[in-house]
């Protein structure tokens, strides 16, 4: 699990520490730099895939810009570099220093911090000029050549007989940035470039129609809709097993229809199901990542919902083992949050005087006396515009 993001230099962030739970949420004025955060951290999964072209931006999540706005434009120094470091609870941490090179045609971003794939290059070709070599001697060196501030992303192991070298890995290479839209999510096709579940909704009825042939969907599908039953008229969810290859569809039974109407696909439901749905197979599934962001978790919501919602995804988290960073404008999602509980995040997101991205962890030291959606909307957490 990341422990840690440290962000340097991206858009409105210039200096940015975050410390992170199993579940993280995200409260802040509009333009407050939330999003800016969660794009941070995808660059620095795209620069761990060694991935930094814009189509691999876009399909973390990421919006797309033209090189000079995605650095900070204050009255400060420009800087040449976005800095990404992620630690994870293991005390291991992979840093990647990303540029825009103009020097190449066409230009294009790189990471300039040293991969494990590059590491066994440099080592092939030091073996080859040098009969024995340590891999203490091939760090030096390579630290005299290319410079103490060139992170080398690799783990090393030393056991009584040898030093052995792997790739670091924090569980940040499959981050994304979901932020679900309606007509996305309701849309019954396999059109999706994020597999198994698309960054706005595409694709979850195809996935959920391969789940169903596996040989433990029974339980799959059992806690999936257990947890459905949050929406009082929810009965049922089948996936057809006659369909055909091109179709995704779900029969669906309301538990205050007439026995006349047996069912209803998708496309008669409301959106609130649709996004839940969505969550808990995000969340339940084995094949999707295990980090990973949610923009504006509220959306569909009944504010009660929200409360009841919230808590079940942070229990589900921990089950399924996934950490999850999520946004919201919706006091009432803070109300199934408790923050005693040492996996359970609350930041607050602000800009500093000088107009730069800065967060605050909400740690209660004291009973508040209230609820957390009342304690915000009063202004005891801060998180609301102030220009008004």
């Amino acid at each position: 699990m990341i422990k840690e993001i440290a962000i340097k230099n991206f858009k409105s962030i210039v200096d940015l520490k975050l410390p992170l739970g199993r579940f993280n949420l995200f409260i802040g004025a509009n333009g407050s730099g939330k999003s800016n955060i969660l794009e941070a951290i995808a660059y620095g999964a795209a620069a761990s895939s060694r991935k930094l072209d814009y189509e691999y931006f876009a399909n973390r999540g990421i919006r797309v810009a033209e090189p000079q706005l995605m650095f900070p434009a204050f009255e400060v120094d420009s800087p040449d570099k976005i800095v990404i470091s992620i630690s994870d609870e293991r005390g291991y941490a992979s840093t990647f220093n990303i540029r825009y090179n103009i020097k190449v045609k066409p230009a294009r971003w790189e990471d300039d911090s040293i991969s494990f794939i590059q590491l066994v290059e440099y080592i092939n070709n030091k073996v080859k000029e040098k009969e024995s070599i340590s891999l203490l001697e091939i760090l030096d060196q390579i630290e005299k050549e290319k410079g103490e501030d060139v992170p080398i992303n690799i783990v090393l192991n030393k056991t009584e007989k040898e030093l052995q070298i792997k790739p670091l890995n924090t569980g940040i290479e499959r981050f994304l940035i979901y932020s679900l839209e309606e007509t996305k999510l309701r849309k019954a096709d396999d059109s999706n470039k994020t597999y198994p579940l698309g960054l706005h909704g595409e694709g979850l009825f195809a996935y959920l129609k391969t789940l169903a042939q596996r040989t433990d969907s029974v339980e799959i599908f059992n806690e999936i809709k257990e947890n459905l039953k949050v929406l009082d008229w929810f009965d049922d969810m089948q996936v057809p097993s006659e369909q055909m290859s091109n179709e995704f569809n779900l029969k669906l039974k309301d538990s205050y229809l007439a026995d006349t109407i047996n069912t209803f696909d998708q496309r008669s439901t409301n959106e609130g199901f649709l996004y839940l749905l969505f969550y808990l197979t995000l969340i339940i599934s084995d094949e999707t990542p295990t980090f990973f962001a949610i923009e504006n978790i509220d959306t569909a919501f009944n504010p009660k919902l929200c409360r009841e919602v919230t808590k079940r995804l942070i229990e589900l988290a921990r089950k399924h083992n996934k950490q999850i960073i999520a946004t919201t404008h919706n006091a009432s999602v803070l109300d199934g949050m408790n923050l005693d509980e040492d996996d359970v995040y609350l930041h607050v997101v602000r800009r500093s005087i000088d107009g730069y991205t800065k967060t605050n962890r909400v740690v209660l030291k004291q009973e508040l006396g209230m609820s957390l959606s009342e304690a915000w909307q009063k202004g005891f957490l801060g998180g609301l515009p102030d220009n008004f």
